[in-house]
C-alpha cells in the first residue's frame, strides 16, 4: 500500500517468547481536511457500559458488502467524515509544555493523559493518553516515542502503570525514534532512577521482534516485561499486507496473558490488576492508533460472532470513538483503508464468513498482493 507517514511538525528533539500460533522521518502531518461539516462525536457512558461494545454496529456480512462497492476515492471521502467530527477537547497541559511535544500539531488530550512526576517534581506531563479496547477500560496507553528529556519519565511511566508489555512501531535506530532500551544481552542501561537490562532478543516471524527486558527501580522487587518492535512498516506507508499485523495482533495479546500471568506468581503485580499495553510509533497517534483500532475490530468480531447476532463490525465507528481518546489516531485515510482490508482479512481467517464467493475487492487493486 501507498500511504503517509504518522509524524507531524518537530519542536523538540532470555525467556522464550511465543507466538499465538505456536499453541494452537519527519514530514508533516496531512492537512487532509473535510469539506463537511459535522457535529463533534460524543459518546456518554453510563455506569459499567464500555467505550466499544458489541452495539452501534453493522453486520460483518453488511460491512463486507459496503466496502466492497466502494472504491478507493469513495473510502478516502469517508474519512473525511470522520475527522469532520473530531471533538475540539482542552489540551492545555501539554500546550503549556511544548519541549516535551515531538510534534507542534499532535495534542494530548488532557481529561485521559497519563500523569507521570517528572523527576524534578515540577510537572507531571507525558505526551500519552490512556485509549479503550473491546469491552476493556484502558487496555492501551499510546503515547510518542520517547524523547531524550522523556526517557525517565517514560520507564516511570512503565513502573507505575504496571506495564508487562511494550510494542514499538517504529525502528530504536536513533534516526528518528532514541534508543530508550539496551540493545544487547547482558547490557544495561540507567535513566535516571531506573535501571533497565537486557535479556535477550528473538526473531519473531519475519517483520518483528521481541526482547525481554527487566526493570528496577530502587528497593522495589524487580520486574520483567517483553518489548515487541515491529520494524516493517515504512515511514510513509502501510503495512504490505495485513497479516502481518494480524499476527502481531495476535502475538500481542497472546504473550500480555502470559507476561500477567508470570508477574502474578512473582508477586509484583496482584491478580486483577490491570496493565495497559503501551504502543508508541514516532507521534503516537497514525500506526499505534491503526493497530489499537485494528484490536478493537478483531475482538469485536470474536465475541458477536459466539451471540446470535452473528459477528458484527463497523471500523468507521471504532475510528470515531477511539479519536474522543486519542487526538488523530489513524491519522490518514490510507491507514482507514488499511484497516477495513485488514478487518476482511481477518474475517476470512476465522472462517467468519458464509460464503466467500461473494468477496470482491478488485478495486483495491494496487493496495492488497
Amino acid at each position: 500500500m501507498s500511504a503517509m507517514g504518522d509524524e507531524g511538525s518537530k519542536t523538540g528533539p532470555s525467556s522464550e517468547v511465543r507466538t499465538a500460533s505456536s499453541t494452537t522521518g519527519g514530514s508533516e502531518i496531512s492537512s487532509f481536511q473535510s469539506p463537511l461539516c459535522a457535529s463533534p462525536a460524543r459518546f456518554v457512558l453510563k455506569p459499567g457500559q464500555f467505550l466499544h461494545d458489541a452495539d452501534a454496529t453493522e453486520s460483518l456480512a453488511s460491512f463486507t458488502r459496503r466496502t466492497c462497492s466502494m472504491s478507493v476515492f469513495s473510502l478516502f471521502f469517508d474519512y473525511t467524515t470522520v475527522i469532520a467530527k473530531d471533538t475540539k477537547e482542552n489540551c492545555s497541559v501539554g500546550e503549556s509544555h511544548p519541549m516535551l511535544n515531538r510534534f507542534k500539531d499532535v495534542r494530548c488530550f488532557d481529561k485521559n493523559r497519563v500523569k507521570v512526576k517528572h523527576p524534578d517534581g515540577t510537572h507531571d506531563f507525558l505526551h500519552a493518553n490512556y485509549v479503550d479496547g473491546f469491552r476493556e477500560k484502558n487496555k492501551f496507553i499510546l503515547t510518542q516515542a520517547p524523547l531524550e528529556q522523556t526517557s525517565e519519565q517514560f520507564w516511570a511511566m512503565i513502573f507505575q502503570e504496571n506495564v508487562v508489555l511494550i510494542v514499538a512501531l517504529i525502528a530504536l535506530d536513533d534516526k528518528q525514534c532514541r534508543r530508550y532500551m539496551p540493545i544487547k544481552n547482558g547490557t544495561t542501561v540507567n535513566f535516571g532512577a531506573y535501571t533497565i537490562e537486557h535479556h535477550g532478543t528473538q526473531q519473531i516471524r519475519d517483520t518483528y521482534d521481541a526482547t525481554i527486558l527487566k526493570i528496577r527501580h530502587g528497593s522495589e522487587p524487580e520486574r520483567k516485561l517483553l518489548h515487541i518492535c515491529y520494524f516493517d512498516w515504512p515511514d510513509k506507508g502501510t503495512p504490505t499486507r495485513p497479516t502481518e499485523m494480524l499476527n502481531l495482533i495476535a502475538d500481542m495479546n497472546y504473550n500480555r496473558r502470559l507476561m500477567m500471568e508470570e508477574a502474578e506468581k512473582s508477586g509484583w503485580l496482584k491478580s486483577g490488576t490491570q496493565s495497559p499495553i503501551v504502543v508508541h510509533c514516532l507521534a503516537g497517534v497514525g500506526r499505534s492508533g491503526t493497530l489499537a483500532a485494528l484490536d478493537i475490530c478483531c475482538r469485536k468480531l470474536d465475541y458477536t460472532e459466539k451471540q446470535s447476532t452473528g459477528p458484527m463490525v463497523d471500523v468507521k465507528d471504532a475510528v470515531l470513538r477511539l479519536r474522543t481518546q486519542r487526538e488523530m489516531a489513524v491519522q490518514n485515510p490510507e491507514q482507514y483503508l488499511f484497516l477495513h482490508l485488514a478487518v476482511i482479512e481477518y474475517a476470512l481467517r476465522q472462517r467468519y464468513y458464509d460464503d466467500v464467493d461473494t468477496i470482491d475487492l478488485s478495486s483495491f487493486n494496487g493496495y492488497t498482493v
